[in-house]
């Protein structure tokens, strides 16, 4: 499939999702550096926007992507790319599964003693972290909630290609596991407030510096928080910022 409103970038692992508010420069998310995203914000300022474009960018880069989300019409545009499936997280089948599926995938590769060190190349978008606390994955004895279960790929899984990309409603920050904050990019998008701030970027109380409107906000990874205006994508094209 060809699909001209997803940028061509060298691998699917380097994501172009935002531009420098300072500098006018295309940032790259880089999943090799940073393995995860946490996209923070409140309603309509464009978190799953923003992971539709990555997920996109990432399928056309040839990697494996699971999206799962309560919204999977949001999301149905993008599954003629190669490898791309979406998994409504409101089905008690079908959410759990898929993410039982890219859980196990993980232990399998770090269990398989034939593992030489290639890389799965393999994503899962949660369109929703606090909408999967209720659901519970595996059998029997080893049952257990999805949070957790993907918590445990925030830690783990950057050592064999498994990536996670997610967002969560900034008045939901305190329901999700802290390993998703810690061992994540976190794009933190409109007015947050200050603790959330400090909580999500380690920022310091103040003026964030973020642009106005839909798609500004703040990227921390290792050098810390700066100003951004996130591209998107649609069903029809592909956004870029504004100025």
């Amino acid at each position: 499939m060809t699909d001209t409103r997803i940028p061509e970038t060298a691998r699917g692992t380097l994501i172009p999702l935002m531009v420098d508010a300072a500098t006018g420069r295309v940032r790259n998310l880089d999943l090799e550096v940073t393995p995860h995203l946490l996209v923070a914000g409140p309603a309509g300022y464009g978190a799953t926007s923003a992971l539709r474009l990555v997920a996109a960018q990432a399928a056309k880069g040839g990697m494996d992507v699971r999206v799962v989300t309560a919204k999977p019409q949001e999301w149905r545009d993008l599954t003629g790319l190669p490898g791309f499936s979406v998994h409504d997280a409101t089905d008690p089948a079908e959410g759990p599964f898929a993410i039982e599926e890219f859980t196990y995938g993980m232990t399998s590769y770090f269990e398989d003693f034939l593992f030489q060190g290639q890389k799965a190349g393999t994503l899962l978008v949660a369109d929703g972290l606090a909408e999967l606390r209720g659901l519970l994955v595996g059998q029997d004895a080893a049952r257990r909630p999805a949070l957790d279960a993907l918590a445990e790929v925030a830690t783990l899984g950057r050592a064999v290609g498994f990536h996670l990309a997610a967002s969560v409603r900034v008045d939901q920050v305190e329901q999700i596991p802290r390993a998703f904050v810690d061992c994540s990019a976190v794009l933190a998008l409109g007015p947050i407030g200050n603790r959330v701030r400090g909580q999500l970027l380690g920022a310091a109380p103040g003026p964030s510096g973020a642009p106005a409107g839909r798609g500004g906000g703040e990227f921390a990874d290792y050098d810390g928080p700066r100003p951004v205006r996130t591209l998107w994508l649609d069903e029809a094209r592909l956004w870029w910022p504004e100025g």
